[in-house]
């Protein structure tokens, strides 16, 4: 059997020991695809390939993503969650300045806010990359990939109550070491829920 024949999840175990000729027959195998549904979405095909290119790398750079059984499935979410973000992002660059600040505090405080910003998604994923690979790789599907419990339990091979211990102690987690920053962690929570 050749590498072209195998199924997604062997070549994803492939991929997780580090070989590139696996990651290449997945990615020939679903990057025209998704390009085509990206390119659906933003009627922009150099964005679009962007965010596939982005998605792909993302894919063989991370380890734990071998876990996944149904990755087509995956790749597609990853996508949709990419480019709803890059959206929210666009949507962000157009407010105007006098909706900036609604009490007309200065400038300054908007600068404030995105170096803010920037130091919790730097402690954030500091803190992310503490996790261990099963509880970070559950976590973020439940979290940045909003993927149901059910959803995480069926890719994983976990049960449902596994699951929800993984989500609620990295919650925890976070909340004891994030305590010190509670203004920056009520403004990442405010990026997640927006």
């Amino acid at each position: 059997m050749t590498f072209k024949e195998l199924p997604d999840h062997i070549l994803m175990k492939q991929c997780k020991e580090g070989n590139e000729t696996a990651f290449n027959v997945l990615f020939r195998r679903h990057f025209d695809d998704l390009l085509q549904y990206a390119g659906r979405q933003l009627k922009d095909r150099e964005l679009a390939e962007e965010l596939v290119m982005d998605l792909m790398l993302k894919l063989w750079r991370q380890t734990e993503f071998a876990e996944i059984q149904h990755l087509n499935q995956y790749l597609y979410r990853s996508l949709k969650n990419a480019i709803i973000s890059h959206w929210r992002k666009k949507a962000l660059s157009f407010v105007p300045l006098e909706n900036m600040s609604a009490s007309n505090e200065p400038l300054s405080r908007s600068a404030d806010y995105a170096i803010i910003d920037a130091e919790v998604q730097t402690l954030y994923q500091d803190k992310l990359a503490e996790l261990s690979p099963q509880r970070r790789l559950v976590y973020t599907m439940s979290r940045e990939l909003e993927m149901s419990h059910a959803e995480i339990a069926a890719e994983t091979n976990l049960s449902v109550n596994t699951v929800k211990n993984h989500i609620k102690a990295a919650l925890n987690y976070f909340r004891e070491d994030l305590k010190a920053y509670t203004e920056a962690t009520l403004i990442l929570l405010l990026l997640f829920l927006f």
